[in-house]
């Protein structure tokens, strides 16, 4: 494809993904400009797209005037240790969220909150178990794939997601539903770090270790797939 070279120096360079997409589209424009001039001019084939290509300029000069350019830059790339220090214990929270605030939502709408054994259906009783059920086993892994992503779009170090995932492992999304008698229900959302104690995690591993697995296994495919590139 035309420009690859460029695509990967500019994003290695820390240019945001978007504006990479919108430089080497206006590039390939203009390289089309180029190459009609001079089949006007009388050159045909490989010939004339050489010559387009030597107007252009090469990838050096073109990288430079982007890179040059500051405001251009991602916020991943100008304060990588904001992103990946601070931010995966609310990406973990918005996962879950989002989930929640669906789930609340949906019980206002059918009357059925507050929660209560007495007034919500069997189904949505069901639902919510299930939804937050699921809000705790998938929030991290969810937000581990999202910064991982994020370096591997942008090109990042691969300390960046490693130290995000390491975040992660050690990170909690505490959920709950519970229907009981009027007034005593509950649906929470909550977060925190797990030190090690004599009961966690080895009492829960059933549940701690796939969410492990999960979680580290975004970070130990952008490895892989850096191994096999180098």
């Amino acid at each position: 494809m035309r420009f690859d070279d460029l695509r990967e120096t500019l994003l290695v360079g820390g240019i945001a993904p978007r504006h990479v997409r919108r430089y080497l589209r206006e590039l390939s424009e203009h390289l089309d400009d180029l190459t009609a001039q001079q089949r006007v001019a009388g050159y045909d084939g490989e010939d004339a797209a050489i010559r387009a290509r030597a107007r252009l300029g090469g990838d050096e000069e073109l990288a430079a005037a982007m890179l040059a350019q500051k405001q251009f830059r991602s916020w991943a790339a100008r304060a990588p240790w904001a992103v990946f220090l601070f931010l995966p214990p609310v990406a973990a929270m918005a996962f879950g969220a989002l989930l929640i605030g669906s789930l609340v939502l949906v019980g206002k709408i059918f009357g059925f909150v507050p929660l209560s054994e007495h007034s919500s259906p069997i189904w949505f009783q069901t639902l919510a178990t299930n939804t937050v059920a699921v809000i705790g086993f998938t929030a991290r892994p969810l937000a581990a794939v999202l910064f991982v992503a994020i370096a591997a779009r942008q090109r990042l170090k691969l300390a960046w997601p490693l130290i995000a995932t390491l975040l992660l492992l050690v990170l909690v999304v505490d959920s709950g539903v519970l229907f009981a008698a009027p007034g005593k229900s509950y649906l929470r959302l909550g977060a925190g770090l797990a030190f090690p104690g004599p009961a966690t995690p080895m009492e829960k591993w059933r549940l701690f270790l796939p969410q492990y697995v999960m979680i580290a296994l975004p970070v130990l495919w952008l490895w892989r797939r850096r191994l096999a590139k180098a």
